[in-house]
């Protein structure tokens, strides 16, 4: 009984330890830290999941991120505000920044080895809610601009990132009053692992083709080729 005791006490001591390494701080709610890096794979016992924490954070990441480039950049008009957030909020972005801030060895799931990289991301977001939760929203707004905005977003590099080549290319063929389409040129597979052929005309000619296996990301990747060969 002692020796598990000890044990249970020595879990607790490097959890806390690698919560503080990672956050700066001691959590005073260490339970709300646990659900947040628990995947509803496994559905722990006493924490259960993280899914309402993620939701939460969600919405609090959005709305830190949104006040603080609407003060930063008092010049810049909506829509580019917007496309700033879209950028810093993504789920790409999320995943990377899991992985950067290295709570992705944190997160507890029965996925095995094959661990899809918005699990990552969502467990960013789970955090973000515990800090809330635990903190108060103070605190919780300070450590988002300080220990995640500052140091790993430039204001400068965002603006010169494009988030989409397809609004990238659709954005100059409108502004230079070009005609251009994206087509479906061929589909091939199964029904469950279909591959789809896009291509990107301008001005009635074909400029552009790409696969994938949705026609989203065939557009996507076709409007990048496009970007590339007529140097835009």
């Amino acid at each position: 009984m002692l020796k598990w005791l000890k044990e249970l006490s020595r879990a607790k001591s490097t959890f806390s330890d690698e919560l503080y390494s990672i956050l700066g701080f001691i959590p005073n709610k260490i339970e709300l830290y646990h659900q947040a890096f628990c995947h509803s794979s496994i559905e722990h016992q006493k924490y259960g999941n993280n899914e309402r924490l993620e939701f939460l954070g969600d919405a609090i990441f959005n709305a830190v991120i949104t006040e603080y480039l609407y003060q930063k950049m008092q010049q810049k008009d909506e829509g580019t505000l917007t496309d700033f957030r879209s950028k810093m909020v993504s789920r790409k972005t999320l995943n990377l920044l899991a992985k950067k801030i290295k709570i992705d060895k944190m997160v507890r799931t029965n996925l095995g080895d094959k661990i899809p990289s918005s699990v990552y991301g969502n467990a960013f977001e789970a955090l973000i809610a515990a800090i809330y939760l635990d903190k108060g929203s103070v605190f919780c707004n300070k450590f988002i601009i300080k220990r995640i905005i500052e140091p790993y977003f430039s204001l400068n590099e965002l603006e010169t990132e494009i988030s989409s080549y397809k609004k990238y290319f659709i954005h100059w063929a409108q502004k230079n009053n070009n005609n251009y389409s994206f087509t479906l040129l061929s589909e091939t597979g199964e029904a469950h692992n279909k591959n789809f052929e896009v291509g990107l005309f301008l001005k009635d000619e074909i400029i552009a083709t790409a696969f994938a296996r949705s026609i989203k990301k065939a557009e996507e990747a076709s409007a990048k080729k496009a970007c590339q060969a007529l140097k835009i």
